[in-house]
């Protein structure tokens, strides 16, 4: 009698490991674009609130070095998922890479037009005689000259001035420029904390629509587990629609999960709007995650015109729309 309940005690436990072990929740890890900030707020959120284990997800949110690199990662296996700049993402993948773009996170980029609220500039025909700072070797050289050509601007009609990008904000407060070639979080977001007002003209509304910060994976894993990768998105869109409900819980969240953050929770908070505005161009109504054809199209039409991308592909060769949830994450 004692070696049977021995052996039904033992069977007992083989079967709660083996019940264990059938729903264990699936790993993935995801490599970011760069240290975690106001870009990340919505994935720290779906991690702290439980939307990824309410999917059987046990996921790791892993800081990065730039989206090139997240997307060689992924490309290579060494990373399960990858969120990176798109314009970056398409470059590796039209080497061959066999990676695509799954959800578009960032449906615009924050580049655009940065100056001070008393310059006077309001509107793309202001800075008609005015000086612009841009940094060599960054995405706005080939952007500025589409950005003006889209609002009937001569580049004869702006003095463009190369600057470092770290001279951007000294060279802006002192007026020896009138407007930086920029992204907010680089200059508005400093600049306020210092009681100096800037704002910001964006490309994407002055007929320069570039897709930003998206979710990448690589092709054969997708269709072995495509299952796996959708409900990642779909617990995903939820983090960044609950951070925008509650932007303040979204930056405790980051800070939770990711201690060592740079940003002090004040600049997190102060930039959380401006990602926001990237998840949502479109304001409240539109939809988390989802960019339209057209936007991709046009998208497509600035690299191959103004960034030398390859047009020996289609667009839709590099993203699908299939892995994003059948019920759309709306933005609050």
């Amino acid at each position: 009698m004692r070696q049977f309940l021995k052996l039904t005690a033992a069977t007992a436990v083989a079967a709660v490991a083996i019940t264990g072990s059938a729903v264990a929740a699936d790993e993935i890890t995801l490599t970011m674009n760069w240290r975690a900030d106001s870009a990340h707020l919505g994935f720290a959120l779906a991690q702290t609130m439980g939307f990824y284990a309410d999917e059987d997800l046990d996921v790791t949110l892993e800081e990065g070095r730039g989206s090139s690199v997240a997307a060689q990662l992924v490309a290579t296996g060494q990373a399960d998922l990858g969120y990176a700049d798109a314009g970056a993402a398409l470059n590796v993948a039209s080497k061959g890479a066999p990676i695509r773009i799954i959800a578009t996170i960032w449906k615009a980029g924050q580049f655009g037009v940065v100056y001070l609220d008393d310059s006077g500039i309001f509107e793309p025909s202001d800075l008609v005689g005015k000086k612009v700072a841009v940094a060599p070797g960054t995405a706005m050289v080939p952007l500025m000259p589409v950005f003006l050509a889209a609002n009937g601007i001569a580049e004869s009609d702006v003095e463009i001035v190369s600057a470092a990008q770290n001279a951007n904000l000294g060279l802006l407060t002192s007026g020896q420029v009138d407007a930086v070639a920029e992204t907010p979080e680089n200059v508005v977001v400093p600049l306020a904390a210092e009681g100096v007002g800037a704002s910001n003209m964006y490309f994407y509304n002055h007929g320069v629509p570039l897709i930003s910060l998206s979710l990448i994976a690589r092709e054969d894993k997708l269709q072995q587990n495509p299952d796996l990768y959708q409900r990642f998105v779909r617990a995903t869109l939820k983090g960044w629609a609950a951070a925008m409900e509650d932007p303040e819980a979204a930056v405790d969240a980051l800070m939770e999960v990711f201690p060592e953050a740079e940003k002090s929770r004040e600049a997190l908070l102060t930039s959380a709007p401006y990602s926001f505005s990237s998840v949502c161009p479109g304001g409240s109504g539109d939809l988390i995650g989802v960019t339209a054809p057209e936007s991709w199209d046009r998208t497509y039409e600035v690299m191959t015109t103004a960034m030398e991308f390859p047009s020996d592909r289609p667009i839709t060769d590099y993203y699908t729309q299939d892995i994003l949830p059948q019920e759309p994450v709306v933005c609050p």
